[in-house]
């Protein structure tokens, strides 16, 4: 028996979850961004591959696209949805195949759902697996592919999410847009935490409760004050 790597036992979990839906499609998205969702796409994408998988990503992200003008030398093909330049245009990136929004010459292709949807039956004719890296979910951009056009083709949408980044809230709101944009198979993907130091969160609790505990809060404080350890950063 092959046993898995510990670091490897989350992408593998989502491998998993992948194969189980049958998904050869999937969408990865943030809430605002800055959650980790272009670094999960790679991984999945990297993964993936290991398994002998070919995979494209398509970047679709306006807002932060892949940054790859150091790494390529020729950004000069244009490409479009709804013609064959879309599968000539593809550009190898960190040991991935990619699409980049960067020479996407016409977004109005892409806001065509049943174009958009053409386009990838016709990319997963050379690839077993599709990953688009869409713009955040709760951030408006005229530039943005709307939720709905990629909402056919996409057979799981996986929404990133930051432990301390992103509240209750906004994924109950981002999660709303996608069902109301038709995506129905959505899961969630805690990609970091980033927590403030145990002491701050601490403190920020005993201001709330100052004023029904005045003399308790203030007694804790300055105690927690002089525990240097629960100010810093692990």
């Amino acid at each position: 028996m092959k046993i898995i790597p510990e670091q490897f036992h989350e992408l593998e979990t989502i491998c998993n979850t992948i194969n189980d839906d049958n998904a050869r499609c999937v969408t990865f998205i943030s809430l605002h961004g800055a959650e980790g969702s272009s670094s999960a796409c790679i991984s999945i994408a990297r993964r993936l591959q290991s398994q002998n998988k070919s995979v494209l990503i398509i970047d679709l992200n306006p807002i932060s696209s892949f940054n790859i003008d150091e790494h390529l030398p020729n950004l000069t093909n244009e490409w479009r949805f709804d013609d064959i330049s879309c599968q000539l245009s593809v550009l190898p990136y960190k040991e991935v195949n990619i699409l980049t929004i960067k020479n996407l010459s016409a977004i109005e292709s892409a806001k065509n759902k049943q174009v958009l949807n053409e386009a990838i039956i016709r990319l997963k004719q050379e690839y077993d697996y599709i990953l688009l890296d869409m713009s955040p979910a709760l951030k408006l951009n005229r530039n943005n592919v709307p939720l709905h056009s990629i909402s056919l083709c996409s057979d799981l949408t996986l929404v990133t999410v930051g432990l301390g980044i992103n509240d209750e809230e906004s994924l109950c709101e981002g999660v709303r847009e996608l069902k109301q944009a038709g995506h129905s198979n959505i899961k969630v993907l805690v990609s970091q935490h980033d927590f403030a130091p145990l002491g701050e969160r601490i403190l920020l609790f005993l201001e709330s409760r100052k004023e029904k505990w005045p003399k308790l809060c203030t007694l804790l404080k300055n105690k927690i004050h002089k525990q240097k350890w629960l100010f810093k950063h692990y």
